[in-house]
């Protein structure tokens, strides 16, 4: 069997060749001539699915040497926050519409997760119901097969033969008509082999085993007066209640599309944040691609923003429904430098990682530039997805910004964001358009996976995919939706301490407001004169209240005129199961120490780094002991996992040798996994190394009372 190297390299090849090449049959010939060699004479394997793995959409487990034999598949790389991946599903769902199961086309998603939060399978199934996937996905939370296949960023597609033979791979977004003409070849060509299987597989949709509610993941929540603007996000609407969450209007049809029109008929995909000016809501109709407008005395819908096609321009500068943009998430109202009035909506524009503006009049902008009305054009960020800040807001980098909220104390005077992927706050002067950090992250650019849960002050602390954001404007309080963390923070603007006031660090939806009431929560919005919070718990498909006078958390019943008994709640559908086994990218053994019976042991970590990389040392460094059941005579006292300080050398944990009545070996499995970064690329990735120690219990005398792990990188 090749190796995955040569595989690659081969994919390579092929992609170079295919490089500016238009001739439908010339590509044709070479695609066939690929798929021979990597069927036959390059053939690599794809390692078959553990029995561990986890299965969503799928009545059983699937296998590659069973019910997947005979298919082509399409493998799809992913993790659930990544707007990539999210813009690479309409791709996906166009593939199984031309390709049934029986046809001989499979997609299946590996979920391969990036945050913590991510590995947790209940939380994947939450994610596969927002995003109405409808094809197989398997939880690979160690990623192993990402490793075993050399995967480097998401999405990445792989595309397999019908024997589970690794034919080609397409990385990132953006490959729609590469893919379909590969998968397009390689099932005619099985064809002719006979090797493609019409049988079907055990399909069973997790959406069928939704239980009702009022709301389905809700993403943002805005407070208007007396109203309060939901964005029903899962059932592609908006509903406007009353503070006591009586529905006073619905907009939108309730089925994904795109059409402008009345509030009955009119259509969403996925809509997040809003905001309102006068009469008028504006709305990020996500999935769009575009910005709708709500008019309250017509009851009528309108585009105002895109084309309902995404696009991939960073610069923008065209007006309305002329300007294709990407992926809108959330929007807030300012004023243009030197205007009385509110003239300049605000975009997050997650799609391309920055922050856009549209004009909503003729305007002046910063450095005397002048935008008609109805421009949409890029304010902050360079596009590339990046958590670098910058005193020009064009050369600074966001990473899928989701939440946007102003401050207009002359004191302040920004804009702050959630910035999600690289969990952080950021503000934006909107004296000068400098973009600065508030809280989370880390000082290195490049470092996307500086996340946990940490109060503290400025990059001291740490978020985890934040969401949303908003302002205590009398108090100078900025509260932050926590998503992954499932807390609700608060960020004192003037210190920079970020703080828990809602949530403990676990998914839940009971108890007090110290333990775990939240899932996943995107929206977050202030009534500053009663200091009420209301909060869009996404993941349990509720709006929860927050008192912060009282600290009394309660739920908005969601209460239809025409349904009066429709106070519905649920619970999450958990999924939690045993951990599967974990693969390693490095195993280290360490040679045998002796260590006395009836003695306690200290083990301790020590890393020597190699002159090319450096630990990052705001990223969660972490170990966890592996086998502490399979050693008889053997008592961990100090723990079985934890996080690690810096780069140091440290005692993890202690080991309790017991009296044994003969000499004996045990072996310490102790994962760690780490966060290194490239010295002259400030890249950084995700490495776990396995250490396995052996330890020779002897009745002999000894004089160790430590045992160091020395891991090299």
């Amino acid at each position: 069997m090749a190796a995955i190297d040569e595989v690659l390299a081969d994919c390579a090849d092929l992609d170079e060749s295919l490089s500016g090449l238009t001739g439908t049959d010339e590509r044709k010939t070479l695609i066939k001539k690929h798929i021979e060699k990597l069927s036959n004479r390059r053939c690599y394997q794809i390692p078959e699915f553990s029995n561990e793995f986890e299965w969503l959409n799928v009545s059983k487990p699937l296998l590659l040497s069973n019910q997947l034999k005979g298919k082509v598949l399409v493998l799809d790389f992913f993790t659930y926050c990544c707007i990539n991946c999210m813009h690479v599903l309409p791709d996906l769902h166009q593939l199984e519409s031309k390709f049934s199961i029986t046809d001989g086309v499979v997609v299946l998603g590996v979920h391969s997760a990036k945050f913590l939060n991510e590995k947790l399978t209940a939380n994947i199934l939450s994610a596969v119901l927002r995003y109405d996937i409808t094809h197989p996905v398997v939880n690979d939370s160690e990623a192993s097969l990402w490793h075993k296949l050399q995967i480097m960023c998401w999405p990445t597609f792989v595309i397999v033969g019908p024997q589970g033979q690794f034919l080609y791979n397409l990385v990132g977004e953006g490959h729609k008509e590469q893919l379909f003409e590969f998968v397009d070849i390689a099932v005619d060509y099985f064809k002719t082999l006979g090797e493609i299987k019409p049988h079907d597989l055990p399909i069973s949709l997790e959406k069928y085993r939704l239980p009702d509610s009022p709301l389905k993941f809700p993403g943002k929540i805005e407070l208007n007066g007396d109203v309060l603007i939901i964005s029903d996000s899962g059932n592609h609407r908006l509903l406007i209640t009353d503070l006591n969450g009586v529905v006073q209007e619905v907009v939108g049809s309730g089925n994904r599309g795109y059409k402008d029109g009345d509030f009955n008929t009119a259509s969403f995909s996925s809509p997040q944040g809003t905001v309102v000016k006068d009469n008028v809501i504006y709305v990020a109709d996500t999935d769009n691609h575009a910005v709708r407008k709500l008019d309250l005395i017509s009851r009528s819908v309108t585009t105002v923003i895109g084309t309902g096609q995404q696009g991939d321009d960073k610069v923008g500068g065209k007006i309305g429904t002329q300007q294709i943009i990407s992926s809108p998430w959330d929007l807030e109202l300012g004023k243009s430098p030197g205007s009385t009035v509110e003239d300049v909506l605000y975009i997050a524009m997650a799609g391309t990682h920055q922050i856009w503006i549209y004009c909503l009049q003729d305007l002046t902008w910063y450095k005397a530039l002048k935008y008609p009305a109805f421009t949409c054009v890029r304010f902050v960020g360079s596009g590339a997805e990046e958590n670098r800040n910058n005193s020009y807001p064009q050369k600074a980098g966001l990473a899928q910004p989701s939440g946007v909220v102003i401050s207009h104390d002359e004191e302040v005077n920004s804009l702050f964001i959630a910035d999600s992927e690289s969990s952080t706050i950021r503000t934006v002067s909107l004296k000068d358009g400098a973009v600065k950090n508030l809280v989370g992250g880390e000082c290195d650019p490049n470092n996307l996976f500086a996340f946990g849960d940490v109060d503290g002050k400025g990059v001291e602390a740490k978020l985890q995919h934040p969401l949303g954001v908003a302002l205590l404007q009398d108090k100078q309080q900025l509260l932050v939706a926590d998503s992954y963390n499932h807390k609700i923070k608060s960020v004192d603007l003037k210190t920079k301490m970020c703080t828990t006031i809602l949530g403990n660090g676990s998914h839940g939806n009971q108890g007090d407001n110290s333990t775990s009431v939240l899932n996943e929560p995107g929206g977050v919005c202030v009534d500053g004169n009663k200091e009420i919070v209301y909060i869009a718990d996404t993941n349990n498909s509720e709006i929860k209240i927050l008192d912060l006078k009282t600290s009394k958390l309660s739920k908005l019943p969601i209460i239809f005129r025409d349904e009066p008994d429709s106070r519905l709640s649920s619970e999450p559908d958990s999924r939690l199961s045993s951990k599967p086994s974990i693969e390693a990218d490095v195993t280290i053994e360490q040679p045998v120490v002796s260590v006395h019976q009836d003695s306690t042991v200290a083990i301790e970590v020590e890393f020597i780094l190699n002159n090319k990389e450096k630990m990052n040392e705001e990223a969660p460094q972490s170990w966890k002991v592996l086998n502490s059941d399979g050693n008889p005579g053997l008592q961990f006292i100090g723990g079985l996992k934890g996080k690690l300080v810096g780069n140091k050398k440290q005692t993890i944990t202690k080991v309790k040798v017991e009296k044994r009545d003969s000499n004996e070996k045990q072996t310490i499995m102790v994962l760690f996994q780490l966060f290194t970064c490239l010295l002259d690329s400030d890249v950084c990735t995700m490495k776990r190394v396995l250490v396995k120690q052996t330890l020779d219990i002897t009745s002999s005398d000894t004089n160790t009372d430590h045992v160091t792990l020395f891991i090299k990188l």
